[in-house]
């Protein structure tokens, strides 16, 4: 039986609900005849007026679409006041309308409120109005997608296939992306398959053009909702065409589309791979920048993303020696330090911030560096004190400093002690003996 969908549901978001003249979108008109139960030919019997709605009876003498029969009474509402549609004098001449009804609270509505009615002159033999095929198409999907995402969310895997495998071959493969992906977020066992027959759908598409746009859209269904088997072997897949492409711009937001889905399926070393080739730098630094915030929920507070950032670290440091691997890392350094120093304005999250801050000075970025010293510092006590001074040294001679960095951790070297930066000496090299000078402490910090 045919779910009525809510039509708050159908009504997609955009920069503007109205229309200038206070009609909807034409995508949302669209959505409304897509659900209609019925789109037919009606030889007009009568019209009755009761205030600012009127009711169009008569009988069916062509049915397009649904459950209206040829030969069979039937009547609908409509608005038709002064402002509506088609204003109440209109209706009353006419002779044969086409409508989209739908149930209402009392028998039949025009689903559309009578925008795409028509007054005929006589019965027709194909239909009147057409809506515009890829609006058509778009709102298609969008309600499959509603409709697919509310049988998963009852369990029920085959019924969500079974919208999803609709004739439609570019329709089928993006419904079949969805639907593993939200397979995938619900953990049903169902997922990977219908991921992998969502790849072949893909790969069967003839269009070559076509196969890319809706390897895209699959792709990031699949990498929302956590599909990442099926998201990086389809990534795979899509990776030769989209570095193929010759339009820069094209090709970098293809691209895009490739690293965010490496990064959501949790490898993002295979996300490097993917942003190295983006050429705009700008787009470039942002996405490192927030690259972290890739993990649901990064936080200071998320157990998981002092391990996920020490991730993204690795994964830059393993890249090939060059400017974006050095370009990876000032990011996310910046990004491990920025963080961290959210963190210090907390006293209960300290802790927190010095394992972030290490993260990155261990990578020895210099502000990062710093600020570990600053934090061991406040904590007091004599090994604090020295994994200060250690962090201090390693600031002088890192990435990413300012032009004083080096003159500035020499000189707040000189206030520690012998004993301190002697110790701070053997956590940089172990046996080392002796005294350590400031300028010494920063020698064994560069190695």
């Amino acid at each position: 039986m045919k779910r009525t969908v809510p039509l708050v549901l159908l009504l997609l978001s955009s920069t503007s609900a109205l229309a200038a003249d206070g009609a909807m979108e034409a995508r949302n008109w669209v959505a409304r005849r897509l659900a209609a139960e019925s789109h037919v030919q009606v030889e007009v019997a009568g019209v009755d007026v009761s205030g600012a709605a009127c009711r169009v009876s008569g009988t069916v003498r062509k049915a397009f679409v649904g459950k209206a029969q040829v030969g069979e009474a039937l009547a609908f509402r409509l608005p038709c006041a002064a402002d509506s549609f088609w204003p109440a004098p209109k209706l009353k001449s006419a002779k044969v309308v086409e409508a989209f009804v739908k149930p209402g609270l009392d028998g039949l509505d025009a689903a559309d409120d009578g925008q795409g009615l028509r007054l005929l002159a006589a019965v027709t033999d194909a239909p009147q109005w057409v809506d515009d095929p890829a609006l058509v198409r778009e709102m298609t999907e969008s309600i499959a997608r509603y409709r697919i995402d509310a049988e998963v969310k009852r369990r029920d895997p085959n019924a969500a296939l079974a919208l999803a495998r609709v004739a439609d071959p570019v329709l089928r493969a993006r419904l079949l992306a969805h639907a593993a992906g939200l397979m995938s977020a619900r953990r049903l066992p169902e997922a990977e398959a219908t991921a992998d027959e969502a790849i072949a759908a893909i790969k069967a598409l003839p269009d070559a053009d076509i196969r890319l746009d809706s390897g895209l859209v699959a792709l990031e269904s699949l990498a929302m909702g956590q599909a990442r088997k099926g998201a990086l072997a389809l990534a795979a897949v899509l990776e030769p065409q989209v570095d193929a492409l010759t339009v820069p711009s094209k090709r970098d937001a293809a691209t895009l589309v490739l690293y965010g889905a490496r990064v959501r399926a949790d490898d993002p070393a295979a996300g490097f791979v993917s942003l190295s080739k983006v050429s705009d730098p700008a787009t470039r630094r942002d996405r490192l920048a927030n690259m972290p915030f890739a993990q649901k929920d990064f936080s200071p507070v998320n157990p998981d993303s002092l391990g996920w950032m020490d991730r993204l670290l690795a994964g830059a440091e393993a890249l090939p020696a060059g400017e974006f691997r050095t370009e990876a890392l000032t990011q996310l350094c910046r990004t491990a330090q920025r963080s961290a120093m959210e963190m210090t304005k907390m006293p209960d999250l300290l802790a927190k911030a010095a394992a972030m801050a290490e993260l990155a000075a261990k990578r020895r970025h210099a502000p990062s560096a710093q600020l570990l010293a600053l934090i061991r510092e406040a904590e007091g006590g004599s090994a604090a004190r020295a994994e200060a001074a250690r962090w201090h040294a390693v600031s002088a001679t890192g990435f990413d400093g300012g032009m004083s960095t080096r003159s500035d951790a020499l000189k707040t070297l000189g206030t520690f002690s012998a004993a301190e930066r002697a110790a701070a000496a053997r956590l940089l090299q172990p046996g080392s003996a002796g005294d350590v000078t400031p300028s010494r402490l920063v020698e064994l910090a560069s190695r």
